[in-house]
């Protein structure tokens, strides 16, 4: 780099992360068109979350956009009721082999595993609902 510039935005978010990771990466955008991409973009906001403090240490203009702990929390929350329903998607994706019982039965695992989910919420005091916080 000439002059001692600053790398763009995207290769420094990479080179934070050389000596923490084997294989640097960059965040994910959601896909509408995806299954799981709000899953697959969230996991990866986690797992990289200290790497993008130390990138807005550099590009403070986008400090904003940093999410409160309770996003944090609710993020959390939310990979904790997606994660499983991920592995019900792909297996419903298959081309082959899948029977309207197989289907049956992963509608009704999905649903018994959102009601133990609002129980869950019920038990800590939330009413069954995930309350967003705006900043």
């Amino acid at each position: 780099m000439a002059g001692g510039a600053s790398p763009p935005p995207r290769q420094h978010f990479i080179e934070i992360q050389d000596n923490g990771v084997k294989i640097p990466t960059t965040l994910l955008y959601d896909i509408t068109t995806g299954w799981n991409s709000t899953l697959n973009m969230l996991e990866r906001a986690v797992r990289l979350c200290e790497f993008t403090k130390d990138w807005l240490l550099t590009y403070a203009e986008f400090t904003t956009l940093w999410s409160t702990l309770e996003e944090w929390r609710q993020i959390e929350y939310i990979l904790e009721v997606l994660q499983p329903i991920r592995i019900w998607t792909l297996s419903m994706s298959k081309t082959r082999c899948v029977t309207i019982h197989q289907v049956f039965q992963v509608f009704q695992d999905i649903f018994d595993h959102l009601e133990m989910q609002i129980s869950r919420l019920e038990h800590k005091g939330c009413n069954g609902r995930l309350i967003f916080v705006r900043a």
